[in-house]
């Protein structure tokens, strides 16, 4: 099978509800809203990431995005926006980056990809979740090589708890993946 590269050509994907996009610094208005809100940065995964992203101004967003960008230069992780059609409105971000982070997607050695997803908390329902688990269950494996997807979730997080369940994601009961807590694990079927 031949697997074009993402590093490339970004891939866009599309649901009923939401179309994701590599982010850009003119999301960084959009996107401080999500990363100011105080419950989504709670939930956020900053597992590996070397301590925790305090945003409290927009120049932090354009940093991390900066930052974001640079990473998908090297070929490292790509970080996605999440747009909610309905309202047109950015509603946060997806990551997929590789696990150990010190393989790249499609070298033949990366199996595992983690997801982050960071989404405004007051669209972190069930649906969304939903929507988002199941777009990168149908794309993710083949287009980046994988055989598992790890997520995190925080244990308040019933929507995304549900979620992860409604679509096949186990409970992590033993991380051989990362030496961190509260994940989920959902193998190539």
């Amino acid at each position: 099978m031949n697997i074009l590269n993402p590093f490339i050509h970004c891939p866009v994907y599309e649901t009923d509800h939401l179309i994701f996009t590599k982010v850009k610094e003119e999301d960084a208005e959009a996107l401080f809203e999500c990363y100011s809100d105080p419950v989504t940065k709670g939930r956020m995964n900053n597992d590996n990431c070397g301590g925790v992203w305090d945003c409290h101004s927009i120049d932090i967003v354009r940093q991390g995005i900066d930052g974001w960008n640079k990473e998908f230069d090297a070929g490292f992780y790509i970080r996605w926006i999440v747009r909610y059609k309905p309202l047109n409105q950015i509603i946060g971000t997806i990551e997929l980056a590789p696990i150990p982070n010190t393989t790249r997607f499609l070298d033949g050695m990366c199996r595992t990809g983690i997801l982050r997803i960071d989404i405004l908390s007051s669209m972190g329902k069930h649906a969304i979740f939903s929507e988002i688990l199941k777009m990168v269950t149908d794309h993710f494996y083949i287009e980046f090589g994988l055989e598992n997807i790890i997520t995190k979730v925080t244990t308040d997080d019933i929507p995304r708890i549900q979620a992860m369940e409604h679509n096949s994601f186990l409970k992590l009961e033993s991380n051989t993946f990362i030496p961190f807590d509260d994940y989920y694990l959902r193998s190539k079927r």
